[in-house]
This record gives structure tokens, C-alpha cells and sequence, in this order.
């Protein structure tokens, strides 16, 4: 899917991409000189509404229903990498289970409402891209960065899930108004430009903070052999 429309829409538009591609390079290309699409969105920790999180998204496409995305926190000089998501089509979500699904959010509202920008694109191209690529998809995001150790000299803790919004007057106005004036945008005019954009249903099981969910990680010890290769029976590992 990605391949086929994602290519369709940039193709011609590849000068406008923060990374200065050159339409020569093969989409999928792995690494940040890869980026196929430059995002800022917003983000919160799971079980924390009020850690807001303005995330700026480096992606390469690396299946037909799968963009890959470094994620940096904007609000750290410099800019930090704060963590990974993973983006998937409406088809791929469908086929997670029930328990894979929690860790998901989806994307609907983050595009109708403007909350996803596209940095430097003209209008159209963004239009497009939300529309025709973006809209249905659902997001995996986890921080490595931790919100509460943003100002430490180091990555500091477990890592940490965030979500996406998903209404209005969950997001703090000034925290998307310095967003704004930090890249030149407006979420309002973008919001407007974006109303004829159809807006898909939400596949049941993402967005489970909505049901009052609060998925984080912890550290499981135990012991096992220390010999090179370990004693028993292993595991294998397949492609």
C-alpha cells in the first residue's frame, strides 16, 4: 500500500523533503537518508494525559503496509531521540489480536484536527498524503526517552508507551500554539483545509487508554545459565 501511493504522492515532490532526497534514491532505503516522510505530531504517556509530547517523525517505508519512524522530542536542544513508531494500514491492524491492539493508537483524529503536520510540504501534497496514505492507519510508539528524565544527561529508566488523541479538549492550546510558532504552521487553517478528508472508523482495541487502560513495561528478573552457548534446548530463530 505504502509503496504504491506514498511513491504516487511524493514522487514528484521529493525536493520539498527535509533531508534534501533526490528522486533517484529507492524508496525503502533503510536509515535516516531513507526519510520518506518528515512528521510532527503530538503524543502522551500512557497513564499520564498530562505529559504532552510534541514528536517530530523521521520515516522510511519498509514493507507495503509498514512505515518505520525515528522519533525526536522538540523539546530538547539537542533534539533527542526519543523513541520508535511504527505505522500500519488498516488491513495489517486488523489481523493483531485483541492484546496486540491495546499498544496501538489510532491516527484519524491527529489528521482531521491538524494535531499531524508535514513541516516545509506545499498544502496539496500534505492534503494528499493524509488523505490517501495516512487517515486509516494506526501507530505502535514507544519512548526510550522518558518524559519524566527529559533534562537528564542520559536515557534514564524503563522505556515507555505513548498514545495519540483522539478528541477535542484533550491537548493543552498553548503547548499545540508553540508547536505552531515553532515551525510556522497553523493547526487551525490546516484543521479547516483537512474537513473534506473521509474519516474511517476506529478499528475496535486501539486506543486503549480510552477504555482506562495503563499499559507500561517493567523489568522481569530471573536466572538462567551463563555458559556460551547456554545448556538445553534453544531456540530458533526464523525468517
Amino acid at each position: 500500500m505504502y509503496s504504491r501511493q506514498l511513491v504516487l504522492a511524493l514522487f514528484s515532490v521529493l525536493s520539498f523533503l527535509p533531508l534534501g532526497l533526490s528522486a533517484t534514491l529507492p524508496f525503502g532505503h533503510y536509515g535516516p537518508e531513507g526519510t520518506v516522510l518528515f512528521l510532527n505530531g503530538f503524543h502522551f504517556v500512557s497513564g499520564h494525559s498530562d505529559w504532552e509530547i510534541s514528536a517530530n517523525h523521521y520515516c522510511v517505508i519498509i514493507a507495503d503496509d509498514t512505515l518505520q519512524c525515528a522519533v525526536y522530542n522538540t523539546a530538547t536542544t539537542p533534539a533527542r531521540l526519543a523513541g520508535i513508531e511504527y505505522i500500519i494500514t488498516t488491513d495489517a491492524f486488523e489481523t493483531l489480536d485483541y492484546e496486540e491492539r491495546q499498544l496501538w493508537h489510532s491516527h484519524v483524529y491527529e489528521i482531521t484536527s491538524g494535531f499531524l503536520i508535514e513541516p516545509g510540504l506545499p498544502s496539496s501534497v500534505d492534503h494528499t498524503i493524509m488523505k490517501d496514505v495516512l487517515v486509516g492507519t494506526y501507530g505502535k510508539t514507544f519512548h526510550t526517552w522518558r518524559y519524566d528524565q527529559q533534562n537528564s544527561s542520559y536515557p534514564i529508566g524503563i522505556p515507555e508507551l505513548v498514545m495519540g488523541y483522539t478528541g477535542d479538549a484533550q491537548i493543552t492550546p498553548d503547548f499545540v500554539t508553540k508547536r505552531d510558532d515553532l515551525f510556522g504552521v497553523n493547526t487551525t487553517e490546516i484543521r479547516e483545509s483537512r474537513c473534506d478528508i473521509p474519516t474511517p472508523p476506529v478499528i475496535a482495541g486501539a486506543d486503549s487508554w480510552k477504555y482506562g487502560f495503563v499499559l507500561s513495561l517493567g523489568l522481569v528478573n530471573q536466572t538462567s545459565s551463563t555458559d556460551f552457548p547456554p545448556q538445553g534446548e534453544q531456540a530458533v530463530l526464523t525468517h
